[in-house]
């Protein structure tokens, strides 16, 4: 479904998160039609939606919506799940948010759960990896989405007590999955990148000690207070050239930290926080972005800005926004 990466031609993806498709119709609306105009403006090969993509109670019409879109795009699309996809009692749950999405013959997420070689279940859904091929038919590049939960566990907020910050209960990435990226990043010689929608806890150390490349940090890492070594892991598997997050609506960042990449994708919603209503700044900053891959598998970065590139929506954009 996705074209070959080829000398002349690299790959385009484009990424979107925190899109918060939830019942404020304003920017319910305006948010969807910003999505169908980046994609049809940007041409991308892929698509990719990095979590707390369809939000809120009573949602089932939402999530079909998206599913109609991508598939009246005819763009292939890959999604995970954020911590606020099914939280919410008339909402419906993760499982049936995924089938909905399924429907749509251009989703990329498989209908069977990855296993372990034992049996085991791989913990949480969506876990799936996506191969990009260059002209001659090898696996240039491998795409890793992962499930990052909700809110830990009560026993395993007593197990692993506080962080410091007490508010901080995001879920952790589990070891089956750890394991199961192991084994299927071990399966092709490539460069890799993952994306999850809660970040990493070396998300913080990494702003406070790596190589700053593009972005600001403008509020807290919200991360898992458990580090589960999925960061260890990509660097012992020596595969995995970066990672990459939503969930932190106004950072923006993207840091070098120990040969990985560890970025935020640029949020995408109307609907929640941002940085006017933090007031940190006078631009709203909301929009997507950009992955290039070279038949190499090397990836660039850049961003799509809405105000900046959709000028005949600053005055309907700021009429809407929660400020």
């Amino acid at each position: 479904m996705i074209r070959k990466i080829t000398k002349n031609q690299p790959l385009k993806i484009l990424g979107f998160t925190d899109t918060h498709l939830d019942h404020n119709e304003g920017c319910y609306h305006l948010t969807m039609k910003l999505i169908r105009e980046t994609v049809e403006m940007e041409k991308p090969d892929l698509v990719v939606f990095v979590g707390d993509n369809v939000t809120s109670g009573d949602n089932r019409g939402r999530a079909e919506e998206l599913a109609h879109t991508m598939t009246q795009l005819k763009t292939p699309w890959a999604p995970v799940l954020g911590n606020h996809e099914g939280d919410n009692p008339y909402s419906v749950t993760r499982s049936e948010m995924l089938e909905i999405f399924r429907t749509s013959p251009y989703c990329l997420v498989p209908a069977e759960k990855p296993v372990l070689p034992d049996g085991t279940p791989v913990y949480g859904e969506p876990n799936y990896a996506v191969s990009l091929y260059n002209e001659e038919g090898k696996v240039c590049h491998k795409l890793f989405f992962l499930e990052s939960g909700t809110d830990m566990a009560a026993g395993d907020i007593l197990k692993y007590g506080p962080t410091g910050q007490a508010e901080d209960r995001d879920d952790y990435i589990k070891p089956s999955q750890i394991q199961w990226y192991r084994q299927e990043v071990r399966k092709d010689d490539c460069p890799s990148m993952v994306f999850c929608h809660i970040p990493l806890p070396e998300f913080l150390p990494a702003w406070e000690e790596g190589k700053v490349l593009s972005g600001k940090k403008r509020e807290g890492v919200c991360r898992p207070r458990h580090n589960s070594g999925m960061f260890d892991a990509m660097k012992e598997e020596g595969k995995t050239i970066a990672f990459i997050a939503g969930h932190d609506h106004i950072n923006d960042y993207r840091v070098m930290y120990q040969g990985i990449q560890l970025l935020y994708n640029r949020m995408s919603g109307l609907s929640s926080y941002n940085v006017i209503s933090k007031k940190l700044e006078n631009k709203l900053l909301q929009g997507a972005t950009v992955y290039t891959i070279n038949a190499e598998g090397q990836v660039s970065f850049g961003d799509v800005i809405w105000e900046d590139t959709f000028p005949q929506y600053h005055d309907d954009i700021y009429a809407v926004i929660r400020k």
